[in-house]
């Protein structure tokens, strides 16, 4: 919207036919997100989500929720989680997990495997890796071009595999071991760095927690100062995620909550 209105880098947006206002490079760009991958594996001697999610089974949870409002259908994606360290010498926790009693067939999200099954999906807190979101036409109705950039430096890559390698300790450990048949994604023939690496390139995904594309500072690419307001612009401010100049250790949405709670005192006492 921004960048569409003339405010944003002058130069990015002469060529695309969009008339400078208010020249502020740093629009659109210090995009950060959490990008999560995933391990399943093929359960025994237990129910999952799998196979009460079709057929007779979601027929009962169907009516279940609808009468009761209890069962399959009122339970998270992820049923349990846990912050770790995974790098050496990190003061707190780099990456999170998320459990599921479920599985996805081929990896493909929302598709579920046709037999028992459990996935941890794990992701870094604070990554590395900044990319971009821009307009690429003078038109509202033409998406922007969004780079999200992940696994761009060393240690983003090295945390996401040793996050890989974390998960498949923790299905080894004796309370859940009995109930492993195999892991099928990515396959247990995947052990060397490199592979794993390939593995979580190929086959990971947005958390959907975009955050920083119209950063909170002082320094020459921050967009709105600590009032929230865009800076050399008067009557206009910025209450979203993209003011965060660095992604939180956690899920984005109580720290948006907070932004919003804070702007409203903030415009309430006119500062």
């Amino acid at each position: 919207l921004l960048e569409l209105s003339g405010v944003g880098d002058g130069e990015r947006l002469k060529p695309l036919g969009i008339e400078p206002v208010h020249h502020l490079p740093g629009v659109g760009e210090n995009l950060q997100d959490h990008y999560v991958a995933r391990i399943c594996m093929k359960a025994k001697g237990i129910r999952t989500f799998n196979e009460r999610s079709r057929g007779l089974p979601l027929l009962w949870e169907t009516m279940r929720y609808a009468t009761t409002r209890t069962g399959l259908l009122t339970a998270a994606p992820g049923n349990v989680s846990a912050s770790v360290k995974i790098m050496p010498g990190v003061a707190t926790p780099d990456a999170q997990y998320s459990f599921a009693p479920a599985s996805y067939k081929d990896g493909l999200i929302g598709v579920l495997d046709d037999y028992p099954g459990m996935t941890l999906g794990f992701w870094q807190h604070r990554p590395e890796s900044i990319g971009s979101i821009h307009v690429e036409a003078n038109d509202p109705d033409r998406h922007p071009v969004i780079r999200p950039n992940y696994l761009a430096t060393q240690t983003d890559c090295d945390t996401m595999t040793g996050a890989l390698k974390l998960a498949r300790k923790i299905f080894g450990q004796p309370a859940i071991a009995p109930y492993i048949e195999c892991e099928t994604i990515p396959g247990a023939e995947r052990t060397s760095d490199g592979e794993l690496l390939d593995y979580c390139r190929s086959n990971g995904a947005t958390v959907y927690h975009p955050i920083g594309t119209c950063k909170m500072g002082d320094d020459p690419m921050a967009v709105v100062d600590s009032s929230l307001r865009l800076h050399g612009l008067d009557g206009l401010r910025v209450v979203d995620a993209s003011v965060m100049p660095r992604m939180v250790s956690a899920n984005t949405n109580a720290a948006v909550l907070m932004i919003a709670e804070k702007a409203a005192d903030m415009i309430k006492a006119g500062a």
